[in-house]
């Protein structure tokens, strides 16, 4: 009897639950954390891809609406101006010989741009080797030394005896310029020297490199030490030159 009385008793109900001793876990908080954070940084993407999308269809002009980026204005250098020489400030050179000098320009520049006539005219040979003549050659009529003048005022910047050319003046100017003196046979002046245009600054002679010229005057104009034609830069012939 006792026991048919137990067995119709009901079962106690159990207040722990299976929850209970999940969130009783030590990774159950965190866990949650992250699938929640999961949750919402899921939703706020696809909210921003929504409105990029709608962004999209109104600047592509889906909508009727026109978008337009602004740009820089353009900036244009006019066509009729035209580029200032780097020269423009030098003045004129004179023809560097001695009043009363009588000479004749004997070799010229070896100008790219001539015709193959005038280019084989303008090289030196020597040793079995031509080489092009970077400046002009003043020769004396008379076979004879001459005095040589600066051809425009500057500083004297370099003196040398070199066996091929003979002694050598370089003079500087303003706008990077230098005139170069070769074949003197004697100078009176020395680097350092201020001097004036038209100042006597030794005398020309003969050199080795251009022996079959007699007694002449190698004559160069170097802009940027790059040798030019130095008659673009020489004050108009008088009287006394005659050219061969």
């Amino acid at each position: 009897m006792e026991d048919q009385k137990n067995q119709n008793q009901p079962i106690p109900f159990k207040k722990a639950s299976s929850w209970k001793k999940v969130l009783g876990k030590k990774w159950a908080f965190p866990a949650i954390y992250i699938g929640t954070a999961a949750i919402i940084l899921a939703f706020v993407m696809w909210y921003q891809g929504n409105v990029m999308d709608t962004v999209s269809k109104m600047t592509n002009g889906t909508d009727g609406v026109a978008v337009t980026t602004p740009t820089a204005p353009e900036t244009t250098t006019p066509q009729n101006e035209e580029a200032v020489p780097a020269t423009s400030g030098v003045q004129p050179l004179a023809w560097p010989v001695g009043k009363g000098v009588q000479y004749n320009v004997g070799m010229n520049y070896y100008d790219e741009k001539a015709s193959k006539e005038n280019q084989q005219k303008a090289l030196v040979s020597f040793d079995n080797t031509f080489y092009p003549h970077t400046g002009i050659d003043l020769v004396s009529t008379d076979g004879k030394g001459f005095d040589v003048i600066a051809a425009l005022a500057g500083k004297v910047v370099k003196v040398v005896n070199d066996p091929l050319v003979g002694n050598e003046i370089e003079i500087e100017h303003a706008g990077k310029m230098i005139t170069v003196y070769q074949s003197m046979e004697s100078v009176t002046v020395k680097p350092g020297d201020e001097v004036t245009q038209g100042q006597v600054i030794g005398s020309a002679g003969r050199n080795t490199l251009e022996k079959d010229a007699g007694a002449h005057l190698h004559f160069e104009v170097r802009i940027d030490n790059k040798p030019v034609n130095p008659e673009q830069y020489l004050i108009q012939a008088d009287t006394e030159v005659k050219n061969q």
